[in-house]
């Protein structure tokens, strides 16, 4: 058995190797206080356009409630020495096997680059709000040309998968050209049945138009009933001379088949100057136009005549549908003329 004096050296050497691992402990909690940031490279060679990998990995103390800020990489970002960011997974957190009370993040970056050479990987930093917290070491990597294939024919493509549209997906795709086409095929349909409306409805209204007496003799009728009504005398100077031009015109048009009720006297007057009318004499066409003239100078520029004036126009009138009528042979055998002259002009 050991005497007093060897237990206590025993004792002491236990309690200095018990000092000693307390020292050294503490120092190794005080030599984890900071935060680390450290950058992996998957290969320290790529080729142009080729991706590689980049992890960054930090321990960061989580004592005194300090906050550090992550470096701020997006995908698209192009980083010094011209690297691109092509891929960024997302980051990932856990408890830091360095640090009694800490926290690790990790993030994978893949990057390319466009240029051949040498490049660095300048230091990325983890930062709070004094500044760089932490920070990477620079890395180099070198760049190379991707080589040529022997045979750079095309690959064949990588997850190809047949498509098939549905018999829905192509009635959805033909159904607006077919209501499209049936609404043209309608519209014309029904603009074709009005425009034949309307030729039907003018042939009638030519029909019903056509008299069923010589045009002289109602334009006659029509002068003299005016010349018995004497409308002038009511202040209504405007109509008596509307009813003269349209006798005046029914004439010329039904008995030598010049269009003058739809035209107007500047046109009438263009017409029978550049083609004269067979059967009126050219002195009988100057005093007609003049008439309408001076008939349309009452009517639109509201120009006014005293009664003796109406009433001897409407006389001239009547003495010349008299002296311009067309002549009736009543001898037997004879063939009366047409009272509906083919149009002239």
């Amino acid at each position: 058995m050991c005497n007093p004096s060897c237990s206590f050296l025993t004792a002491v050497a236990e309690m200095r190797l018990l000092l000693l691992l307390s020292l050294v402990a503490a120092s190794g909690v005080n030599a984890q206080t900071q935060p680390t940031l450290s950058l992996e490279i998957a290969s320290d060679s790529a080729g142009v356009g080729e991706p590689m990998e980049w992890t960054l990995t930090s321990d960061e103390p989580l004592q005194g409630g300090r906050n550090w800020q992550w470096p701020r990489i997006a995908v698209g970002d192009s980083l010094p020495q011209g690297w691109e960011v092509i891929e960024l997974s997302p980051l990932d957190s856990s408890a830091s096997p360095l640090l009694e009370a800490g926290l690790r993040r990790t993030q994978t970056l893949t990057v390319m680059a466009w240029d051949t050479g040498v490049k660095v990987i300048e230091p990325l930093s983890l930062m709070d709000s004094t500044g760089a917290a932490a920070s990477t070491e620079a890395a180099i990597v070198e760049i190379v040309p991707m080589p040529l294939e022997e045979n750079p024919a095309p690959k064949p493509m990588q997850g190809f998968k047949a498509f098939q549209w549905t018999w829905w997906e192509r009635l959805q795709q033909i159904l607006p050209w077919v209501l499209a086409l049936a609404v043209l095929i309608l519209g014309g349909r029904w603009l074709y049945r009005k425009w034949k409306d309307r030729e039907t409805a003018e042939v009638l209204d030519d029909i019903e138009e056509i008299p069923t007496e010589p045009a002289h003799v109602i334009a006659l009728q029509m002068l003299r009933d005016v010349e018995s009504d004497a409308p002038w005398m009511r202040g209504e100077g405007k109509e008596a001379q509307a009813i003269l031009s349209e006798a005046v015109r029914l004439h010329l048009q039904g008995t030598f088949g010049v269009k003058a009720l739809e035209r107007t006297t500047d046109e009438l007057t263009r017409t029978l100057h550049q083609s004269p009318v067979q059967g009126l004499p050219k002195e009988e066409t100057q005093w007609i136009l003049a008439l309408l003239e001076r008939s349309d100078l009452v009517k639109f520029a509201k120009q006014d005549m005293d009664g003796d004036a109406h009433l001897r126009v409407i006389r001239e009138s009547i003495a010349w549908v008299e002296r311009t009528q067309p002549i009736v042979d009543t001898s037997e055998g004879s063939v009366p003329p047409s009272t509906n002259p083919e149009p002239h002009g």
